[in-house]
């Protein structure tokens, strides 16, 4: 069986899936959804994101200076 919401209308554009999506929500016993937050970043990820920026920096030092000797 075809779902008619991601297949194109008889004048060509899709359907509107957001009536759909509201009434399986609603079928499924979905109530409010919760508020998302961003997560803190703590110890070893906090370490390793600082490395990955220091990494970015340098090769981008490097391609800078790569570029500005050229080919010779």
């Amino acid at each position: 069986m075809q779902n008619k919401d991601f297949h194109p209308n008889a004048n060509g554009t899709l359907g509107d899936t957001s009536d759909g999506f509201a009434s399986f929500f609603q079928a499924e016993g979905g109530g409010e959804l919760a508020p998302l937050s961003r997560a803190p970043v703590q110890g070893a990820v906090k370490i390793a994101f600082w490395g990955l920026r220091l990494y970015i920096v340098a090769m981008l030092i490097l391609v800078t200076i790569g570029f500005t000797r050229g080919m010779h």
